[in-house]
């Protein structure tokens, strides 16, 4: 009998997450009107479903391998950015945490320059802005800022 180790358990748990938002994304926050056209859980709910079949087929993949999980520091690095950006998400809002990462990303880890990291920058914003903000109209978190607004 093969040991279940954190290749199995984490596509299991993502696939659990992805149940709950498409659930989410189809019932509270609508996924298509006729005249309207997407709504704000049409986004949520694709990548719920997408998440899901890759978390079944990850963990079907997991079962094949050998070896246990080995983590490199970048891979690591990775969590941290994304556990930042949940924690950030609380404080200052999810999308200017997300903005955050991203400058910290592209300075400190990639070392770009300024000019590269602020047209990456401004295309993120352009996308979470005009993209899911004003056209879908998803509402973003916006921490303890929400509470001066």
């Amino acid at each position: 009998m093969k040991k279940i180790g954190t290749k199995q358990i984490v596509p299991l748990v993502l696939a659990v997450f992805a149940v709950v938002f498409a659930v989410v994304g189809f019932t509270q926050l609508g996924f298509w009107e006729d005249v309207d056209g997407p709504q704000p859980g049409f986004f949520p709910a694709i990548m719920a479903i997408v998440m899901f079949l890759a978390s079944i087929a990850s963990f079907f993949q997991s079962l094949k391998e050998e070896k246990a999980a080995r983590y490199e520091r970048d891979e690591m690095m990775v969590i941290a950015g994304g556990a930042g950006i949940i924690a950030g998400s609380f404080i200052i809002g999810l999308l200017p945490s997300c903005y955050l990462f991203v400058i910290l990303w592209l300075k400190v880890f990639e070392k770009t320059g300024w000019k590269e990291t602020l047209i990456v920058l401004a295309v993120c914003m352009a996308i979470s802005i005009g993209v899911f903000r004003m056209w879908l109209g998803v509402h973003f978190p916006m921490g303890l800022f929400e509470a001066f607004l």
